[in-house]
Formats: C-alpha cells, sequence, structure tokens
C-alpha cells in the first residue's frame, strides 16, 4: 500500500516559524530590532524591545523623540547625533547607551543603526537592533574598579616595587619608589640597570647576589642602601623572587623595598643607649670600688692602730701582774689574745675583700698572689698562676675587673666545685689579653643553670657583666666530672693597654714569679 505524503508547509506558515524562532533567539540574547521611517517618523519595535524598554504593547511603538526619553541625559545626545549621522550620511552607526526604566532600574543598551538607501542613494529607512548588555557592562566596570584598585595598590603601596629583565635593566617600577629616589618613570624604566639604584657598597652586593639570585629565584631581607638622585642614601629592606618560564629560564624578577629607615634610626639610638649604659656601668664599678678603696683604708686605718695598742697593752698587763695572779688569770690572758688575734685576721681579711692594697701598690698579679694563698688557707684548694707570656701595663679600672673576676670565680669554686686546684693563666699577644681560670671540680651542665633546685649562677651573671661592661668577652665551659673553665678576652687595638718590660724582681714583687702555685 503506497504510503501517504504530506502537504509541504505553505508560505505563511515558513514564515510564522521564522518569525518564532528570531523571537526566542532575540528573548535568550536580550536583543529586539526597530525601523524608523525617515518621511513619516514612525517606528516599529519586535515583542522583545517592548520587554527591553518595560513598556507595554498597549501604550503602541514610541516615535524617536518618545524612545530617546528613556535615555540618561548624557545618552540621548549621543543617541540623537547617531541617527541624524546615519540618515545624512548614510554611515552606519554603533553605540552605547545608559536607560533609565520606569521601574527605575538602570540598563546599559547597546544599539546598531543600519542605513536603508532607495535606488538613488537616499536613506529612506534606518533599521537597527537593540541589546541589553548591562551584565557586561557591570563585568566590565568591576573589572576597571579591580583593575585600578590593583594598580593603585601597586604604584601607591607604602614599598617600593620593581621588576628586572635578566639583564638586570628595570622593566616596571611603582610610583612610591620614584618618589624615593625623586626620579621621572622615564628616567628608569629601560635606561636604568638595578645596581644604579644602589650606594656603592650596596652596588657590590647586588652584583654578587643577583647572579646567584637568576638560578635560585629568591633573596630574603637584604639591607641595602638606594641612592637618590640627589646623591642622599636611604636604607631599605629588599626582598625579591624571580619569574621562570616553561624551560626554567630566568625571565623576570618581583622585586619590593621597604623603607628601613625608622629601624637604623632604633639601632643607632639603641646603640647609643648601650654605649651610654655601659659607660654609666663602668663609671659605676669604679665609682663602688673607689667607695671599697676607702672604706678598706678607713676600716684599717680605725682598728689596726687601736687593735695594735690593745695588743702591746694585753702584753704589759700580763708582764706587770705578780706571778701568783698571772698564774690564775693566764687562761683568760690567752682568750683575750686569741680573740684580739682572730679580730685582727678577720679585719684584715675583710679589707682584702673588699680592695686589696697590693692592688694599688703593686698590681694585678701580686694582688692576685696574696688573695690565692689566703683562699688556700681558707679552703685548702691549691691555685696556680701562670703568667709566662703576660707583659702588660694595664689601667687600674681594667687589674680591677680582672681581680673581682678572679675573686669571684675562685669564690664560685669554693662554694659549688668540690674542687682540688684552680689553675690561673693570663697572657697577652698582639690584638689580645686573655685570661683563662678553670678548676678540676665536679663541673656542671649551664644548659641547666638557674633551673629549680640548682644554683641560681649570680656569680656567673657577675663575671659575665663584668667583662662585658668593660668591652670584653666572657665564655663558660663546664660539663658533669669535667670541671669548670671561663675565659675572659679583651681587644686590645682599643689603646686601652701598652706593652711594658716585665718588672725586675724585688721583695715587693718577688710574688710575681712565671709560674707558681699557692
Amino acid at each position: 500500500m503506497p504510503r501517504e505524503i504530506a502537504d509541504p508547509p505553505n508560505a505563511e506558515e515558513v514564515l510564522r516559524a521564522s518569525e518564532a524562532r528570531l523571537h526566542e533567539a532575540q528573548a535568550v540574547g536580550r536583543m529586539g530590532d526597530w525601523e524608523l521611517d525617515r518621511d513619516t517618523g514612525a517606528m516599529s519595535w519586535s515583542p522583545q524591545l517592548f520587554r527591553l524598554f518595560e513598556r507595554s504593547s498597549a501604550q503602541g511603538t514610541p516615535d524617536l523623540n518618545e524612545a530617546l526619553g528613556y535615555y540618561s541625559l548624557e545618552s540621548v545626545e549621543h543617541t540623537r547625533a547617531a541617527f541624524w549621522e546615519a540618515i545624512d550620511f548614510g554611515a552606519r552607526q554603533e553605540l552605547e547607551q545608559t536607560v533609565l526604566l520606569p521601574s527605575g532600574a538602570r540598563r546599559y543598551h547597546a544599539t546598531t543603526i543600519v542605513p536603508v538607501k532607495d535606488l538613488r542613494g537616499r536613506v529612506y529607512k534606518l533599521y537597527g537592533t537593540t541589546q541589553d548588555i548591562t551584565e557586561r557592562k557591570l563585568a566590565e566596570q568591576e573589572l576597571r574598579r579591580q583593575t585600578f584598585e590593583i594598580e593603585d595598590l601597586y604604584q601607591n603601596a607604602p614599598c617600593g616595587y620593581y621588576s628586572l629583565d635578566a639583564d638586570g635593566m628595570i622593566i616596571r617600577i611603582n610610583d612610591t619608589q620614584l618618589r624615593w629616589l625623586g626620579y621621572a618613570r622615564e628616567e628608569v624604566v629601560g635606561r636604568m640597570r638595578a645596581y644604579e639604584l644602589f650606594c656603592p657598597a650596596s652596588r657590590a652586593l647586588f652584583g654578587q647576589v643577583f647572579r646567584r639570585f637568576k638560578k635560585t629565584g629568591l633573596m630574603h631581607n637584604m639591607d641595602m642602601e638606594l641612592l637618590r638622585k640627589d646623591g642622599s642614601s636611604m636604607p631599605v629592606l629588599l626582598s625579591s623572587t624571580a619569574i621562570f618560564d616553561a624551560q626554567g629560564e630566568f625571565v623576570a624578577s618581583r622585586t619590593v623595598l621597604s623603607d628601613n629607615s625608622d629601624r637604623k634610626q632604633l639601632e643607632l639610638e639603641r646603640a647609643a643607649h648601650a654605649t651610654r649604659l655601659a659607660e654609666l656601668s663602668r663609671h659605676m664599678v669604679d665609682v663602688q670600688e673607689n667607695e671599697r678603696r676607702k672604706f678598706a683604708a678607713e676600716l684599717h686605718d680605725h682598728t689596726s692602730p687601736n687593735l695594735a695598742a690593745l695588743q702591746l697593752t694585753l702584753t704589759n698587763l700580763a708582764h706587770a701582774l705578780p706571778a701568783p695572779v698571772h698564774a690564775e688569770l693566764e687562761p683568760l690572758l690567752d682568750d683575750a689574745q686569741a680573740l684580739l688575734l682572730d679580730t685582727t685576721t678577720g679585719i684584715r681579711d675583710i679589707c682584702t675583700n673588699l680592695r686589696p692594697a697590693t692592688l694599688d701598690y703593686a698590681g694585678l698579679i701580686p694582688a692576685v698572689q696574696d688573695y690565692a694563698q689566703q683562699f688556700r688557707q681558707r679552703t685548702g684548694i691549691a691555685v696556680h698562676l701562670d703568667t709566662t707570656n703576660f707583659t702588660m701595663q694595664l689601667p687600674s679600672n681594667v687589674q680591677s675587673l680582672l681581680f673581682r673576676i678572679t675573686q669571684e670565680a675562685l669564690t664560685n669554686c669554693a662554694k659549688h666545685a668540690h674542687a682540688r686546684n684552680v689553675r690561673i693563666h693570663l697572657e697577652n699577644c698582639d690584638t689580645r689579653l686573655l685570661m683563662e681560670i678553670a678548676d678540676d671540680g665536679i663541673g656542671f651542665d649551664p644548659r641547666h643553670l638557674g633551673e629549680s633546685g640548682t644554683a641560681p649562677g649570680l656569680g656567673l651573671i657577675t663575671m659575665k657583666e663584668r667583662a662585658e661592661f668593660a668591652g670584653g668577652t666572657f665564655a663558660l665551659t663546664s660539663g658533669p666530672r669535667t670541671g669548670t673553665g671561663i675565659r675572659v678576652s679583651f681587644d686590645l687595638q682599643a689603646g686601652e693597654f701598652r706593652k711594658q718590660p716585665r718588672p725586675a724582681r724585688s721583695p715587693a714583687n718577688e710574688r710575681t714569679a712565671n709560674t707558681r702555685s699557692t
């Protein structure tokens, strides 16, 4: 049975289908079309155009003047001029407009105007499309806003930025750094290499690190000095990362410089404060030593004559007593003599601890020797003094400092070390003065110093502060069952010390033998 063949659609149906597809496409694209008759001024709008302008079809199609009423003031004249340009010269026009809708919404349209000419070349009709581009326009505005913010952040950040190519040429620099330097952009970009921005000392450093930077891709917190156009300098802190291509080749740098002036100024002020504090500390030590000297002298001057006279009086009294009385009082007299001797010895020890007279009239070595002798008598610990390589005449304040450190070190040894021997070594070379004090005691772990249940270490702190206040260095070494050693050194280049020939032996300095045990 033959299959029935459907009748082909007529032209009207094809046209309706085509119009439906057109309207659907316009709705999806938020676009409408229109026509304008030049002679009558009548317009025709597609249904989508009514929706774009929020205009009811019942209101009918507006003429050109009424349609222009939908546009913002800045768009009205621009649109009117475009229509007349198309009519008078037959030129296609494309423009963007701001639309104020009846609902109060603000939208953006893109309009294309196409002139249609008759056989004589006269424009008799305009045809065009209008599309809602609000989303695109808002996206462009947001992009411009973000671009402006990023550019503003780059140009006016509170730090300098620049980028270099592989040859070190400046290819980008921000306004902040240009203001720091005092240059115009055209004087720098593509004309100067980075090393030219720095002071001579920083140039040498930059040249060394830039070659390495192109391989490692990182520079971090480098202290540099910018050289301004007027010749002045500016301390900065420089950090940089590199951009590499897919083959790992250096393309450009991303460098940030922060103003380091405040930190440098603080460092200078802190250094000046530390210097002033050290001066005050040294002055305090000098004042303390003078007070010790004065008090020791007054104690000696006031007590020694009286104790000597009392000793003589007791002796004369013992001789003047009748034999029977003397025999009866002899135990009391012996006790008085012993008490007097103990008092005299105690006052002598106090004066030595306060300020040994030997330190003032004979110098450091005899004073240490005397103190070591008394130390052994009190504690039974032998002290070995080695001055074989010591040939310096020291200022009195340095002698006092070294004696106090020795005194504190021996005191610590007697309290904590359980040692049998202490070695004191003093020497000088061309540039350094060195004193070492070491014992053979039980030692300790310096990491636990000051912890709960351990000695507070105030003596060590005092020695360290004394040495550092005077411009020296202090080092401590110790370990369980390995003894304890301290090392104090001073730089002789400051000119505080000068060599002198070793003094000749005399009864006053016979005790300053090169190596001696007490």
